[in-house]
């Protein structure tokens, strides 16, 4: 075998691992998608068990600042304690990291699109905020413990997420239980006033 045919072969091999390689990631729960410095990460379904998102993570965590990530998100939503973890992972990390906004983007779904640092939107988007909704289950006295507890830690957790993006009478409005419903323009122009509520916020300080 000459040398020109076994470097072909070798070709042709790594070629259709890469390709199986891609195949495979898929099938993942969260596909994620590399082109060199570019991640695209699909989150289109229901948030659920935090360990699905071990590997979204810590790609985020460890990534340079030459990375991009592009979040595809289509989902209603979830487990808040997944959200919250993709959140922290984004705030952590050193890349640029975007999100495109199709279909039905809701519940905590909303709160990982409030953490990028710029968006895309559909023209047929459906964006949905509202107050999370659980099952406790356990002693009356254990019940309203947590109950408390958590109400607190929410509302604390919606006026960091939200603020630019809704009004504080909005904020307030879905902690009381109500539903917020708007399209890919509405979703547009508060994205605008985030920015510059953030902008300005940041002057303030320095």
């Amino acid at each position: 075998m000459d040398k020109e045919t076994l470097e072909t072969i070798v070709k042709n091999v790594i070629k259709n691992m890469k390709n199986a390689s891609s195949a495979t990631q898929w099938d993942d729960y969260v596909p994620i998608i590399s082109e060199k410095d570019t991640h695209y990460v699909y989150l289109a379904e229901q948030f659920n068990d935090p360990s699905n998102y071990n590997k979204l993570c810590h790609m985020l965590i460890t990534a340079s600042e030459y990375e991009t990530f592009v979040l595809m998100i289509n989902s209603p939503g979830g487990m808040l304690d997944s959200a919250f973890m993709i959140v922290d992972a984004i705030r952590f990390s050193k890349a640029k990291v975007n999100c495109r906004l199709t279909g039905t983007v809701a519940s905590a779904a909303t709160i990982v699109v409030m953490a990028c640092e710029d968006i895309i939107v559909s023209p047929n988007l459906a964006f949905m905020v509202h107050n999370y909704s659980s099952g406790i289950q356990g002693k009356g006295h254990e019940m309203r413990a947590r109950q408390i507890f958590i109400d607190n830690q929410l509302a604390k957790a919606f006026e960091s997420y939200y603020l630019g993006f809704l009004t504080e009478d909005e904020i307030k409005d879905v902690i009381e239980g109500k539903d917020l419903w708007m399209g890919d323009e509405e979703v547009m122009q508060r994205w605008k006033n985030k920015k510059k509520f953030s902008k300005s916020s940041q002057e303030g300080v320095s």
